[in-house]
Parts: C-alpha cells; structure tokens; sequence
C-alpha cells in the first residue's frame, strides 16, 4: 500500500519533533519502516544538528567524548552514501552526483577533527542534499528522553519576522515580543542558519517556513552547534516589545512535549489574550479533521489536518456525514481548511474525493480551499487533485511540497552508530509531466500577520467564507473591450499589480486563449485588441507577435500581420510558423 505522508510524517516526526509527533500518539501508528521511531526525544533534536554547519564557527571535536572511532564514523558514511545511491529513486534529480561526492569526501576528510556532534549534523546535511522534503536522516537520542533541553517557548514566524507566540509563565514577559537577535546575530541570519538545516522541496521553503523556528529556535544545544549561542544549556534572546528591547537569557527546563503542538499548552502565556475568543480555525486543530455548518454564511467549513482515519471514524464514515451536510438546501458554499495538514495516508482521500466532485458546491465560488506553507505529502496529493477536477479556488499561501515530488521514503540503518535515514522511494506525479511548480499557488494570497493571531482574526478564512468568486484576468479584459486598447493595458497591469494575485504565474498564456477565444467567435477587432495588449505586455514573447500576426491574417491586413510575424521570428528563429506564414502572406501579393 502506498501511503505517501505516513511513513515520511512519522519520520520527520523523529526529526524534528513536529505536530507529527502528536499524529503518532493519538493514532498509535506502527512505522510502515521497521526500525524508524515514532517520536524520538528532545534530546536528539538538539543533539542532531548541535554541530555548526560547514564554513561556521562551533563547539571544536574535543568538546564531546566521541562514541565511535574515526573508523567506525567513516564507514557508517560510507555506507550511508552507498545505500542513497540505492535505494533512492533519483538520487540526483537537484544535486549533482559530482556535488554529493565531494561532501562525502570532504566530511570524510574532517572526520577525525569533529565531535558526535557535528557528524551527527553533516551526515543530515548529505541527506538534505537530496533537496527532497521526504529523505533525511533519523537520528537517536543519546541522552534519556526524558532530559530537558528546550527552552518553554513557542515561536511563530510570519513575514515581517519571528516572534514568541507563547512560552511557560517564567518568560511571560517575552511573549508577544518579536525577535531582534539569537545571542549577538541578526535574527534574519539566525532563521538562515536554521533554514540551512531544514529538508525540503527544491524552489520550496515551505518546509523553512514552517518548522524552522516552531522547532528548532528553542533548543540551546542546537543554536550552540550553529554559533548562535555560548552556550548548551541557555540562550540569550533580545526581544523587542512595546518599542522597547530587552535580552532575556533563557535555560533549558522542558522536555520534547506540547509546544510543538498547535495548541498551546496548559498554563502557559498566550500572545492572544484570554479575552480575545479564539477563532473558528483554532479550536480544534488537533483533532484529523472536522466540520461544522454556519448557517450565516450558509457554507461548511471543513477544516482536514491529517490524511488519516480517526481512533472513532474513518475518513471515510466522516465523508459520508460531510456530504449529507452539503447536500442541506441552505449550503451553498465549503471551505476546506488545509494549513495544518502535514500528510498521512492518500490511499484514503479517494471517497473524500469523489463526494466532493460530485457536491453541488463544485462551483466557482462554491468551493475554497486554504493551503500554507504546513500542506505536505498526502495534503499536497489531495490539493493536486482537487485543482484537476473541480472548480475550487486555492486562497492563502503556497503549499510546502512540489506538486510532483518524491515520496514512501526507505529506511537505511548505518552499521556503526545505529542512526536512520530514509530516501525516497517513488515518484508521485499527480500533474503533467511538463509542471515543474514548486508548490501550488494560491489564486488569491493572504498573508497573515502576527497582530491578526493576538487579535484573533483568521483573514483568510474570512475571505473564503464572504467573498464572491474572485475576477480573473479573462474577466478583467473582457469588461474593459468596450473601452479601447488603453483601458485594457491598464486593466491588465492593475490585475497583475494587485498583491492578492502576487503568487499567480504569469497570466501571458491566459490572455493569448482569451484572444483565441474571440478570434474563434469571428469578433476579431476585440481578438486584435487582446493580442496587442498581450505584446505590450510582454515585448519579448514571440509567441504573442506570432498570435497578433495570426489575428491580423484574420483581418485580413497583410501589412501589420508581416509585421507582427517578423517580429516574432526576430525573437525566436526556429519559429516554423511564423516563418511560413511569411511566405504566404508574401506569395500572396
């Protein structure tokens, strides 16, 4: 059985100890990868990547009593290289093979100078070399599990910065304040050392985005091994809070447990005031997935944050009660809610699937879905086939995976130190073969901000329950026809320049079919219109000259359709096309 997300979540799980630590517990899943743990220590988080990155200061090799022997480091990297080449199913769709052999030569080389530590984090770094958010390396706790090397704090990263959502009542004057420094760097260097650790996509930092600071900016063994702290055991935070700033030096006093949750744990100090109620998207968000009908917006909102089946209900038995709900005669609207599914299993989404196909809400503007930056794995396959058979509107943020990508990652255990990796196994291409998008983009973006959590506002939930189906670029031209080629142009560029579309490709391809669209119903000075607005446009694309050329045959005036060729056969010369239609138009005369 294929279950993309499930055996990767659990292994990232073991990684960094996410919110997929919490699938684990409450669906008491055996890893599909034998020897693979479910859930592994705070200890081993911070122990992992406590060696600074290569080219980075850090803790020298004497600093920690090696385990292992150089000997017995080096054929466990040895083996480690080997066995990616094996079982991985394209080891260098991103990397060079040039490239990954010269890292397994240089930390071979450095082996003998670098502590357990900075093995531990430069054999992860050869994984995530890989640039495929499904492969790294699964390392074991040393120290007890039960060992407390995290700082109580909760950090949230938006786009303006990274600050303390919430920490245990010791540090509650921190809370709400946004970070300036981590020890005496810059927070934007320190959230970049961080990134450089993080497995992911390639050309996607969802990954980034997401987990970075959740679950790393809280470990002092950790930002040690980066240089961003003296220390092991503390951390020196400046935080900047009421226009006023502050350093506050933080130690070590929890273990791995509910601040990497979504929710906040008992008893600590919420940014969001007690008195602020919380909104509708964070009431339940530990739960795989619900709905409720709100009979004000006459819409359902579903929020989906993981790809499996409940301890009391299938997904299957939850889709049956979803679609009864939809089926009311007041619903006229869904919302499903994926910004905190992780993945799971996507040999389950297929009855989900097929109610919502056939759901009378499988409409433009009857059926929204929210994505971010947490949407991965089997979320992403369910977004991918969402986009291909209905008429749903993406709004929010890019999802944290390809939208084909590498996934069903193997288990490879080293010889010597009993560490795990896991590399990808298959390939799953939900999409054309041609689509190479990072992520899939949201139609509408909204971006939300810190204020908008201590307020409670949920602005993009907001907008996929009240908005009407948003203009398209198609709609946008084709009210501005009757107002001249200007009106046009101008339509165009305050489409483009509008920031709720800033995650939208460029829209050339949709307005080259909306001229076609009316060259085919004979209105052909309107096709002209629309075909000179794309050149304007877009003056390096020959593929709109040719278009505009073929426009004016149409119209029958030779003199501007020659033009209009020639200029696309300037910019591109292996234009067949436009180089016959020349001759045509040319032998004509």
């Amino acid at each position: 059985m294929h279950t993309t997300g499930e055996t990767s979540n659990k292994f990232r799980a073991s990684m960094r100890g996410t919110a997929l630590i919490h699938l684990a517990r409450q669906t008491r899943m055996l890893s599909a990868m034998k020897g693979l743990r479910t859930a592994l220590s705070a200890s081993l988080l911070c122990l992992v990547f406590a060696a600074p990155l290569a080219g980075q200061a850090g803790p020298s090799g004497n600093d920690v009593e090696s385990r292992l022997s150089a000997a017995e480091w080096r054929d466990d990297l040895h083996y480690l290289a080997a066995q990616m080449r094996l079982k991985h199913k394209s080891l260098f769709h991103s990397m060079s093979e040039v490239a990954f052999a010269k890292a397994v030569k240089d930390l071979d080389a450095e082996i003998p100078r670098l502590n357990d530590d900075q093995i531990f984090v430069r054999m992860a770094q050869l994984v995530a070399m890989v640039e495929d958010g499904h492969s790294g390396l699964d390392l074991r706790p040393l120290p007890p599990a039960e060992e407390k090397d995290h700082i109580p704090l909760r950090f949230a990263r938006y786009a303006d910065g990274i600050y303390i959502r919430a920490a245990a009542p010791e540090y509650a004057a921190a809370v709400g304040g946004k970070v300036i420094k981590v020890g005496s760097v810059g927070w934007q260097e320190a959230i970049q050392r961080l990134d450089a650790i993080e497995s992911h996509d390639p050309g996607n930092d969802g990954e980034q985005l997401a987990w970075s600071a959740k679950t790393s900016l809280n470990c002092p063994r950790l930002l040690y091994g980066l240089s961003l702290s003296s220390s092991r055991e503390s951390v020196d935070y400046v935080i900047e809070k009421g226009r006023q700033s502050r350093t506050f030096t933080m130690k070590a006093s929890a273990t791995i447990g509910e601040w990497y949750l979504n929710s906040v744990p008992e008893g600590w100090v919420d940014a969001r005031p007690s008195s602020v109620p919380v909104p509708l998207s964070r009431q339940h968000e530990n739960l795989h997935f619900w709905f409720t009908t709100l009979t004000e917006q006459h819409a359902v909102y579903f929020q989906f944050n993981l790809v499996r089946n409940g301890e009391e209900e299938s997904l299957a038995d939850f889709t049956k009660r979803l679609a009864t709900a939809l089926d009311q005669p007041d619903v006229q609207r869904l919302v499903v809610d994926l910004r905190n599914n992780t993945g799971g299993d996507n040999t389950l989404l297929h009855p989900l699937l097929v109610a919502l196909i056939r759901s009378k809400v499988n409409r433009r503007g009857g059926l929204f879905i929210i994505t971010g930056p947490t949407t991965f794995s089997a979320a992403q396959n369910f977004v991918n086939r969402m986009e291909s058979y209905t008429e749903a509107i993406f709004v929010g943020e890019p999802t944290g995976e390809n939208v084909n990508f590498y996934g069903d990652p193997a288990g490879i255990t080293l010889p010597h130190s009993h560490l795990e990796a896991a590399v990808s196994q298959l390939w799953w291409q939900d999409k054309d073969p041609r689509d190479r998008r990072t992520a899939t983009f949201p139609e509408i973006a909204i971006v939300p901000t810190f204020q908008d959590y201590v307020s409670g506002n949920d602005p993009v939930l907001q907008y996929a329950l009240t908005a009407a189906a948003p203009e398209t670029i198609q709609d946008a031209l084709a009210a501005s026809l009757p107002e001249g080629p200007e009106a046009a142009l101008a339509r165009y560029q305050g489409f483009v320049g509008d920031p709720t579309h800033r995650y939208l490709p460029d829209p050339e391809p949709q307005v080259n079919a909306f001229g076609y669209k009316l060259l085919a119903a004979k209105r052909i000075p309107e096709a002209i219109l629309i075909f000179e607005v794309n050149v304007r446009a877009h003056p390096k694309s020959w593929n709109a000259y040719d278009s505009l050329g073929e426009a004016y045959v149409a119209a029958q005036d030779a003199v501007r359709a020659l033009a209009a060729y020639r200029k696309s056969l300037e910019l591109n010369p292996e234009n067949g096309n436009g180089r016959r239609m020349i001759e045509l138009i040319e032998n004509a005369k």
